[in-house]
């Protein structure tokens, strides 16, 4: 089995959530050979968790930091921990109380409030948090290259 992993951290600035991630990505592309549709996905993962981090965990308080460890298992699963500083959420009061569009739904009641955690829930196979609700996992089974799109 072999195990490879990235660990970064980085204050809580929005400029910097851009080069942390340019350096993961480049990390999957490097270590685990992921196609560009795949990293498509892996951008919006990675793009939503560390803006979350830095937004809403750490209120941009450039006094604080996000930690990020980024893991790829025996070339078929992947994971992404993310931890801020801030005081942490519920994730399932978070997916219990967005609410997507449908007819019933105005488009103006709609939740900001959520919808990038649906997101990395929709492309990952597993999402959850630690009690305190500032360190979130989400772990992702890599494609394998005939399930891919040509």
């Amino acid at each position: 089995m072999e195990n490879k992993f990235l660990q970064l951290v980085f204050t809580s600035n929005l400029q910097l959530v851009k080069v942390a991630e340019k350096e993961i990505l480049s990390f999957l592309m490097r270590e685990a050979n992921i196609s560009a549709d795949e990293l498509l996905e892996f951008k919006l993962i990675v793009n939503e968790l560390l803006i979350n981090a830095v937004v809403h965990g750490n209120k941009e308080d450039s006094s604080k930091s996000v930690k990020v460890k980024v893991g790829i298992v025996d070339r078929k699963l992947s994971y992404i921990v993310v931890e801020d500083e801030g005081e942490g959420f519920d994730i399932d009061r978070v997916f219990k109380e967005y609410t997507p569009y449908d007819e019933k739904n105005e488009i103006e009641d709609l939740y900001e409030f959520g919808r990038g955690l649906m997101i990395v829930a929709s492309l990952c196979e597993r999402v959850k948090q630690n009690q305190k609700g500032n360190k979130i996992v989400a772990v992702r089974r890599l494609k394998k290259e005939e399930d891919c799109y040509v």
